[in-house]
């Protein structure tokens, strides 16, 4: 028999402690890392849609404005927050035109069209839609800028050249 020498198997409490003390430490570092690449991906996620809606609302918009009969608003070449301009004929519908107009409201880009009997909501969280007429003889000219979102701020501004007038 030994005595004075102890044989130790398990832990000492102030091994516990300072195992349990780093394990904390690293599981704060896990979890910032965590709550850092989500806050990231909701900023991507939140920019690329942003970005997607202004896109579809800007090429709706340049469709319409090329291939329309005329344009009612704005009728100088002073800037203005709405768009309103007339459609082709439609042959298939007996010959009849339709007004399309686009406006900011409540934060959304909205497009009416007389076809219908409701808006039709191009985008969410505009703060910005401008229409201005370039020119006011042939080829006339449109610029439209959009601007959506605080942070990221999405803008996008074009000229556009109407064929038809």
């Amino acid at each position: 028999m030994m005595f004075g020498k102890r044989c130790s198997a398990g832990l000492t409490l102030v091994e516990l402690i300072c195992a349990l003390v780093v394990m904390s430490i690293i599981s704060l570092a896990v979890s910032a890392m965590i709550a850092g690449a989500a806050n990231t991906s909701l900023f991507v996620t939140s920019g690329t849609d942003r970005v997607s809606q202004v896109e579809t609302a800007y090429r709706r918009i340049l469709h319409n404005l090329r291939a329309c009969s005329s344009i009612t608003t704005p009728t100088t070449t002073t800037a203005g927050s709405t768009l309103t301009l007339v459609t082709q004929l439609d042959s298939s519908n007996g010959n009849a035109t339709y007004t399309v107009t686009y406006a900011l409201s409540n934060g959304s880009l909205t497009e009416s069209d007389s076809r219908y009997t409701s808006a039709n909501t191009l985008a969410t969280g505009v703060t910005g839609f401008t229409v201005k007429r370039i020119s006011l003889t042939s080829p006339q000219s449109v610029a439209v800028t959009i601007t959506a979102g605080s942070n990221p701020v999405v803008t996008r501004s074009v000229t556009i050249y109407c064929r038809n007038l």
